[in-house]
């Protein structure tokens, strides 16, 4: 299946190793709305988020705003951490409370000495970051209906909960303007193409809280056939 979701960072860990992380990089608490970095800020640390969600924003030439990645519990934030006189290349801003996990240049060996398995896990985070990243790139000049929908399916993949219900709810609040710099588009095509969803029963919900149809929508996106 294209839409399954990989493992986060986190749930490639032992317990033993993430209560060990914990404790020599110990976590730290955010509120919604809370700015943890900015676009072109040095970047000292890598950053492990524990609970919640963080977007991350890249500003482009004229100021406008292009949201690449919307962060969950167990992905990692500033990868080019250990990069000589690293820049955080976005900005990121909680969507939620959150709960992060901040490992300093100076404790990256004693992670790497005493859980050597946090180094391999890693390496395959990125590796599928990689791939995710080469995803996106093909379905960028796919039609708006299309992106919206396939950015709904996979925020519902990723961060509702299962239940036996058709429908998953988002827990996060996003914006038309969220959706639109998620999609490479502008707010009154999102909102045009979400009356379209709402028609086909495939999204409901309105002013930053949505539900998805999950099997219906997935089953929609696959008539598009192959894009590009």
């Amino acid at each position: 299946m294209p839409y399954l979701r990989q493992p986060s960072f986190l749930e490639l860990l032992s317990e033993y190793e993430r209560q060990r992380l914990g404790q020599i990089c110990p976590p730290r608490a955010l509120e919604l709305g809370e700015l943890l970095y900015r676009q072109g800020d040095p970047c000292h640390s890598l950053i492990i988020l524990i609970e919640g969600q963080v977007k991350l924003l890249k500003i482009a030439g004229r100021g406008q705003e292009r949201i690449v990645y919307v962060a969950g519990g167990g992905d990692l934030l500033g990868i080019n951490f250990l990069s000589q006189d690293a820049e955080h290349t976005t900005t990121a801003i909680c969507l939620s409370r959150a709960v992060i996990c901040p490992v300093e240049k100076s404790q990256v060996m004693q992670v790497f000495r005493e859980l050597p398995n946090v180094a391999l896990r890693l390496a395959q985070v990125l590796a599928d970051r990689v791939t995710q990243l080469e995803g996106q790139l093909e379905v960028s000049s796919a039609p708006a209906a299309y992106r919206l929908g396939r950015a709904f399916l996979w925020l519902a993949q990723r961060f509702s909960v299962p239940d036996f219900s058709p429908w998953r709810d988002l827990p996060m609040e996003l914006r038309q303007e969220d959706l639109a710099a998620m999609c490479g588009t502008t707010r009154v095509t999102v909102t045009n193409t979400l009356g379209e969803l709402r028609n086909l029963g495939l999204v409901e919900g309105t002013r930053g809280r949505y539900r998805v149809n999950l099997k219906a929508l997935e089953h929609w996106l696959e008539g598009f056939g192959e894009v590009g």
